[in-house]
């Protein structure tokens, strides 16, 4: 088999595989997009009348989708009972006009919970009356040409189609199956330190290297080993430095990068924008990364790049997913499965042996031929279990969700790398770093406290509010393990807070790679002199 020496895994946010790539005009018969005869709809709100999949997907709603695990719950609609109980995908209109009248979705299970519910919605109040009826957007979907890098990649390599989120719930539980193959429980956004082992940890532990690229506060700081010992701190670049990595032959074994989670200030309200990340701005860093390693085939012939979403934002898609899969979290005990047959939240009830809704996943290499369709039945947990299998597969499963995932090297399909009939993307491509290019925002910061605060004054959007507590996590980890560079609180002339505390992040971490390259230099004059003597 071809060697790979390295593993890029960029991963985008909240699009479903048939918002994205539904209507592409692929020519495998083994393609499940929306072109074949099968009907794809869902029925409308308190209506028979059913809502069929459409191409004309807006740059923006009127009102984001409910990516919550109560409305993903809603929207993959479970029919029937007891074993036989699965998903049928038939709630994405329902729960979008939900939304738009202010109405939330079940959340609450057991003899009780219906009561809670009723109560509730009894109280509740639509939002506005003018997006009453919009309910129907959720089944739109893009145009290939509106989509053309994601597209293309998709026909000139791997596209699989049976690539599901781990969760039915929201960003940061699905990011957290792609490092550590388990969400420590969580189905929702939960701004906390997360302690689960990682695939950076098992990489470090079987001497093999690994770097995390990034410009805005990333969802992976919430793991706090990978960044408050200094040998971890030390792999954590901004996204300038991934093309010099790869055309000076410094790229890892392992890359994740993580883009911006937020939209440029000066456009928030803009159509073009959504859920904190426009289609244009994904698009131009999908094809930064790719033509980085186009330019450089000695590295881009020993490297396999996978481009994925964390989620699927409330978008439909017309594949159920799979049920019975292993949990990361082992057996619920008998007593709470008791107590939880009165009264529950129904996304504490969760067991994590269902998987989340599908979402777009392209595989890229010079060793995949075009045209290629991978139809195994895949989640994020793929991701670790991968990077185990091809650079530590003397290692201990993170989990028994990776366990269960299946690799997807075995995708490369090619004896010879293609060489001349890659496709270029230049036209769609910028500076890597260029996606993250927020607008400052001033920020006011009050006295020094124990630890320093990072109170800012500046609006900070909706999505990303989860990303500013995470970086203030951050700032108080490394300020009470004494890091210098945090040892005094974010002034207003810093500008917005996430970024200041991004900077003074790099600062360190540049600090702790020129103490290790010192180190590693000094070790070798000793040993120099050891071999004179």
């Amino acid at each position: 088999m071809t060697r790979i020496d390295h593993v890029v895994v960029l991963a985008l946010e909240n699009r479903s595989f048939d918002h994205m790539l539904g209507y592409l005009e692929h020519p495998s018969s083994d393609f499940d997009g929306l072109r074949g005869a099968e009907p794809h709809a869902n029925p409308g709100w308190k209506s028979d009348v059913p809502v069929a999949a459409t191409m004309d997907a807006r740059y923006a709603l009127p009102i984001g989708p409910d990516h919550s695990h109560d409305g993903v719950m809603e929207q993959i609609a479970l029919k029937g009972f007891g074993k036989r109980r699965r998903p049928t995908n038939q709630g994405f209109v329902t729960n979008l006009e939900r939304n738009c009248r202010g109405l939330a979705p079940r959340r609450h299970g057991g003899a009780l919970g219906y009561a809670v519910d009723l109560l509730s919605r009894l109280r509740a109040t639509a939002v506005d009356p003018a997006l009453a009826g919009h309910g129907v957007l959720a089944m739109a979907c893009q145009p290939p040409e509106r989509v053309p890098v994601l597209s293309r990649l998709a026909l000139e390599f791997a596209v699989c189609t049976r690539w599901f989120s781990s969760v039915p719930g929201e960003t940061w539980p699905n990011r957290n199956f792609m490092h550590a193959a388990t969400s420590d429980g969580e189905t929702d956004v939960d701004v906390r330190y997360y302690t689960n082992r990682t695939i950076f940890e098992l990489l470090s532990d079987n001497e093999k290297t690994w770097h995390i690229y990034y410009d805005d506060p990333p969802q992976v700081w919430a793991f706090p080993r990978l960044w408050d010992d200094q040998r971890y701190h030390a792999n954590w670049f901004t996204m300038g430095h991934f093309a010099s990595h790869v055309r000076d032959g410094d790229l890892p074994n392992y890359a994740f990068i993580e883009p911006s989670h937020r939209a440029p200030v000066q456009v928030v309200g803009d159509p073009s924008m959504l859920n904190g990340q426009d289609l244009a701005r994904g698009e131009r860093l999908i094809a930064s990364v790719y033509e980085t390693l186009r330019a450089n085939p000695e590295t881009f012939e020993h490297t396999l790049l996978v481009v994925t979403y964390d989620e699927h934002g409330g978008f439909y898609d017309h594949r159920p997913p799979p049920t019975g899969v292993p949990s990361p979290n082992g057996e619920e005990a008998w007593w709470t499965r008791l107590t939880r047959t009165l009264y529950h939240r129904s996304a504490d009830h969760f067991d994590f042996r269902m998987l989340g809704v599908r979402v777009p996943a392209v595989l890229v290499s010079p060793y995949i031929g075009r045209h290629t369709v991978d139809t195994t039945v895949r989640d994020h947990a793929s991701i670790p279990a991968t990077v185990r299998e091809l650079f530590a597969l003397q290692a201990e499963y993170l989990t028994d969700r990776d366990r269960w995932s299946r690799p997807f090297h075995g995708v490369l399909n090619r004896d010879t790398p293609r060489r001349d009939d890659l496709p270029d993307l230049h036209e769609y491509a910028t500076t890597p770093s260029v996606q993250a290019a927020p607008v400052t925002r001033r920020a006011v910061v009050t006295a020094p406290a124990s630890p320093p605060s990072t109170e800012g004054t500046g609006e900070v959007p909706e999505d990303c509010k989860p990303f500013a507590a995470q970086a203030e996590l951050v700032f108080q980890r490394l300020y009470e393990i004494g890091e210098p560079e945090f040892a005094s609180p974010v002034t207003a002339d810093e500008g917005d807070v996430g970024l200041a505390i991004v900077a003074r992040f790099n600062a360190a971490a540049h600090r702790h790679r020129l103490e290790q390259a010192a180190s590693a230099d000094l070790r070798g004059r000793r040993a120099a002199r050891t071999r004179v003597r």
